[in-house]
């Protein structure tokens, strides 16, 4: 066997070592592709941002921030189907497609009656500093000071993708279903029994434990599901959710009482309630409603049908629908509290997109995107901070319509072949992945470029700029028309983008694809993280925004026990301490390209662990499944998690 096997072989025993036993306090020096390979065993959850209401890291309550990657014991040989973290409550999905829940919002019921714009981004400059200690000095609500684990909640669903908001969670399971449920455990219980089961071995469902109160949201009949035809993904705004059938059309269905203020529904009559009891109303934008004038005195509203003229008998009978307003849900009896899952129960179809086939769908806090087959991209709904992308010329608070945005003026006349392939949002921005052809240029002459839109102010836009509204798409230059050369074809081939994540209230991960292809398994994906820091979620230990994308440092080994301080960063491995150098050459970008950087690994092939039935005890595993590391972004927080991909 060559000398360079055995050392490799004696590296990577030595940090499983490292990274699995959690009394082992002395440093090991690892390479970024041993550290890959290690995580690919050890895998887990790390996350860190704000702690205020302990989502990011349940262990340590009396934390506010956790300032750079920690990761969450719970979750140690733990690879998820999905991850989401709100800013008072966290949900993810095991390997067995089972729910698990945490973060005081899930716990504390109390919580409601604090003041949901209490938020920490919103704390004046010259109080940061005092809340850093918040936890500590006065926890939120009872449990706050108590440190708690993630608590499975949903069971059985072989649930596949989850969305979230304060209320509600929305899951997406395997077969197409999607269920609603409440993301604070009290409404959850009393619960609900199992219905029928066809396999007699549990003889039909008889003994089946009693699931937590959820519901099911199924089409309106006007817009059945066809034979075959099922949802395949979901997504949540703030007030409102989305979703994708496997035949390309776009449903859309109301969260809360502020589901369409600003058209983010696209439609604007709706059916609340489920299937046994709907209740049609109106839900128009605000600018809408505000602009519609009195309405002109009918006889049939004021007058008996026996009193008015031939003719007008008929109109006296008309019932129009309801038109809901805040005020209507606290007085009307028909329609139930926004808080309560059975608000609306029904998917309704956007009709300007009935015959359009939609690839892909996006959702910001107010406003949606579609991507379409053909590489064309829609936009509505809020519109203040130019999130949309319909230009300077369209002066509108709100965009209650599907209208195409045109993509192409972002890039020189001589570019050819242009179309977007990925579409992402989050908060007040929208960013495109596209791709384009120039020719001329050196090898393939393929270029992939990011598009970002919308509110800049903390640098979410990665331009180099701060601008309050930005309605015109501009190219993130530092992630934009990379190139790399390969040695296998012997040509200059773009650096495509892996993944663009976008959390609230504007920080952004993006993940570039860097993985050659061609057998070459040595390096990972690089990771670059910019926009809103105000809370430690972009991970680099210091707290202010960033405008121009940097790159983060490696993961630290795992925490070694519950409660447990962030343990420190790997050092650097000796060998590349003197290529650091080549680190503070100009390539001709915003920021260098440094060695000792964080690097997500690809896709691979090994056994994972599904959550536990009983804190500190090990779960079922499962072998052989696929996963690969990825990076999500919440509400002032992110993580990086391995992701089944099966």
């Amino acid at each position: 066997m060559p000398i360079s096997a055995i050392v490799a072989i004696v590296a990577t025993l030595y940090g499983l070592q490292y990274y699995g036993k959690p009394l082992f306090n002395e440093v090991a020096s690892l390479t970024q592709q041993e550290q890959m390979r290690i995580r690919s065993k050890s895998q887990g959850v790390y996350a860190w941002g704000s702690n205020r209401y302990n989502v990011v890291a349940p262990d340590t309550p009396l934390t506010t921030f956790i300032k750079s990657p920690r990761s969450i014991p719970y979750f140690d040989g733990m690879a998820l189907r999905d991850l989401q973290m709100e800013e008072r409550h966290a949900v993810a999905v095991d390997a067995n497609g089972d729910i698990l829940q945490w973060g005081l919002g899930f716990f504390d019921a109390s919580l409601e009656n604090i003041n949901r714009e209490e938020n920490l981004d919103d704390v004046p400059l010259a109080r940061r500093r005092e809340k850093e200690k918040a936890n500590e000095l006065m926890p939120k609500g009872s449990l706050g000071a108590q440190p708690t684990s993630p608590v499975r909640t949903l069971k059985g669903k072989n649930i596949v993708k989850i969305a979230a908001s304060d209320e509600k969670i929305y899951a997406l399971s395997g077969k197409g279903k999607v269920y609603v449920f409440s993301s604070v455990q009290a409404r959850q219980w009393p619960g609900k029994r199992p219905g029928w089961s066809a396999n007699p071995f549990t003889l039909f469902g008889t003994f089946d434990q009693t699931e937590i109160d959820h519901e099911v949201l199924n089409a309106t009949p006007a817009a059945k599901l066809a034979s075959g035809e099922r949802i395949v993904d979901i997504q949540a705004g703030s007030h409102h959710l989305l979703s994708l059938s496997n035949k390309g059309r776009t449903f859309s269905t109301p969260i809360d009482h502020n589901g369409n203020v600003y058209g983010q529904l696209g439609l604007r009559r709706v059916l609340l309630g489920n299937k046994k009891a709907y209740r049609e109303v109106l839900m128009e934008p605000k600018m809408l409603t505000e602009a519609e004038q009195p309405t002109i005195f009918h006889q049939g509203q004021v007058l008996p049908a026996w009193a008015l003229p031939p003719g007008m008998e008929d109109k006296s009978k008309t019932k129009k629908p309801v038109t809901v307003g805040v005020p209507s849900f606290t007085s009307s009896k028909d329609i139930r509290p926004f808080a309560d899952i059975r608000f609306c129960l029904a998917l309704h179809e956007i009709p300007t997109l009935r015959d359009v086939r939609v690839a892909q769908i996006a959702t910001g806090s107010d406003h949606s995107v579609v991507r379409t087959t053909q590489g064309k991209v829609l936009g509505w709904g809020r519109q203040t901070h130019g999130q949309t992308g319909m230009g300077a010329q369209i002066a509108l608070e709100a965009i209650p319509v599907p209208t195409e945005i045109v993509l192409s003026k972002a890039f020189p006349n001589s570019s050819v072949d242009i179309h977007c392939t990925n579409i992402s949002a989050g908060a007040d921005n929208t960013f495109f992945t596209m791709s384009r052809r120039e020719p001329g240029s050196i090898g393939t002459g393929i270029k992939v470029d990011l598009l970002a839109v919308g509110k800049g102010q903390w640098g979410t836009l990665g331009n180099a700029m701060w601008n309050q509204v930005t309605v015109v798409p501009a190219r993130v230059k530092t992630v934009s028309s990379l190139l790399e050369f390969s040695e296998v074809t012997q040509q200059t081939h773009p650096v495509p983008i892996h993944t663009v994540s976008v959390g609230k209230p504007g920080s952004v991960a993006v993940v570039l694809d860097t993985v050659e292809k061609e057998g070459h398994q040595a390096f990972g994906r690089d990771v670059m993280v910019f926009g809103h820091n105000a809370a430690f979620q972009l991970g680099t230990g210091k707290r202010s925004n960033l405008a121009v994308p940097q790159h983060m440092q490696p993961l630290p080994p795992p925490t070694e026990a519950y409660g447990a301080a962030t343990p420190p960063p790997l050092p650097l491995y000796p060998n590349e301490t003197a290529r650091l150098k080549e680190a503070d050459i100009n390539s001709g970008v915003l920021t260098h390209m440094p060695h000792h950087r964080l690097q997500l690994a690809s896709q691979t092939k090994t056994d994972t662990l599904c959550a536990p039935k009983e804190v500190g005890k090990e779960g079922k595993k499962k072998k052989k499944v696929n996963i690969e590391e990825t990076i999500t972004t919440g509400a002032v927080s992110m993580a990086i998690f391995w992701q089944l991909q099966d």
